[in-house]
């Protein structure tokens, strides 16, 4: 995985950005610390191009940043992380904390902006900005555990996780609510064939296999400001639970048997390493870069029966790789994802695409671990663009 170069920069109180970095030309990650936003003063270069938002998108809008900005010396590029959602409210701003660009890896919600037509095009909720939706890459978030570990050692028997067995692991609601409520009807006696009845999650719930231990399943994930954390939420989960929809119980990740969240994705990564017991998810370019040490599940695309059984009767558990996610045989969890333009900004920030969307640009979402979007979604992307 290619190392993009870039600097950190801690903003203290009273260090105004030109302060901080003086006249280097080099990528800046602006520090997204919880409840304190983090503005961009107004005496930045007017030609600097800016952005924040997801973490998933982070490492090649940092690639793309490094590159261009080795043949566009006069252009600096700053990438801030902090979540999609951050990506959506600071372009959507008309503040300090306004950005050219908005990463995003999902879609845009009804509360934060509406589709104008049924074009890429959108008109921000809380701000007259317009902005423009562009595909840059396919993602496909991937299930991990700690290779060679218990976790996988039991997953490796079962032949993979069905998106059933994903939503048991995670589900904050019980065994009784998932087996019997019209949202869920799965099918426990295959999704958990030796569940012991208590109210713990092992392991050994999936399997009467030797392999699978009676150790209690440890969940990590996103937290909740990440695009990753909603797109897996919506598609493992009761999609209208998941997003509180009128006259739908709500459903979401199991905080009371210590789901785990972080919003840095190698965060994630570190606690898998050392946690045989664990599993998470996280995007395929984290996944890829540590991929000596963690072990990418296999996943049925099966909203109600177990692994095992699907696969005994001619279903298939797919792994995440570049062609998997590119044919979106890796279903539900192979997405789309975005940088968000706000319209007023095109004549600054096109250049920067042009690069990305270049035979150089294309290879830097490969090397971070990215999948090169379809021929026909990169034609609409040149649209936009051009």
């Amino acid at each position: 995985m290619r190392t993009p170069t870039f600097i950190i920069v801690v903003l203290f109180f009273g260090c105004s950005f030109s302060g901080c970095l003086g006249d280097q030309q080099e990528v800046s990650e602006i520090p997204n610390v919880s409840n304190q936003p983090i503005t961009i003063p107004e005496d930045i270069d007017e030609n600097a191009i800016t952005m924040a938002g997801s973490s998933t998108v982070y490492p090649l809008a940092t690639a793309w940043a490094s590159s261009f900005m080795q043949t566009n010396s006069q252009t600096s590029v700053y990438v801030a992380g902090g979540g999609s959602s951050a990506g959506a409210s600071r372009v959507c701003s008309t503040g300090q904390d306004h950005v050219d660009i908005g990463d995003m890896s999902r879609g845009w919600k009804a509360i934060e902006a509406s589709r104008q037509g049924n074009s890429r095009n959108y008109t921000c909720a809380n701000s007259d900005v317009e902005v423009t939706q562009i595909p840059i890459a396919l993602d496909g978030i991937t299930v991990i555990v700690k290779r060679g570990g218990a976790a996988a050692e039991c997953i490796e028997r079962l032949g993979g996780l069905s998106i059933a067995q994903l939503r048991w692991i995670y589900s904050d609601w019980t065994d009784e609510d998932l087996a019997y409520s019209s949202e869920a009807d799965l099918d426990m006696a295959s999704v958990t064939s030796n569940n012991d009845g208590d109210t713990n999650r092992e392991w050994s719930d999936l399997s009467d296999d030797p392999a699978c231990s009676t150790q209690s399943i440890n969940l990590w994930g996103a937290d909740s400001e990440s695009g990753t954390y909603e797109y897996f939420g919506e598609n493992v989960f009761c999609r209208k639970c998941f997003l509180r929809e009128y006259g739908y119980a709500e459903e979401s990740f199991d905080g009371n048997r210590g789901y785990q969240s972080s919003a840095e994705d190698n965060a994630i990564i570190s606690a898998l390493i050392e946690d045989e017991y664990a599993i998470a998810y996280v995007g395929y370019a984290y996944f890829a870069e540590s991929s000596s040490e963690l072990l990418a599940v296999p996943i049925v695309d099966h909203e109600t029966m177990g692994a095992t059984d699907v696969i005994s009767e001619g279903g298939e558990a797919i792994i995440p790789t570049e062609d998997s996610i590119r044919s979106l045989n890796y279903t539900p969890l192979s997405r789309e994802i975005y940088m968000n333009v706000d319209v007023s900004s095109w004549d600054k920030v096109r250049p920067f695409f042009q690069y990305g969307f270049s035979a150089d640009g294309q290879l830097d979402v490969s090397s971070v671990g990215y999948v090169p979007l379809p021929e026909n979604i990169r034609q609409e992307a040149l649209e936009l663009i051009n």
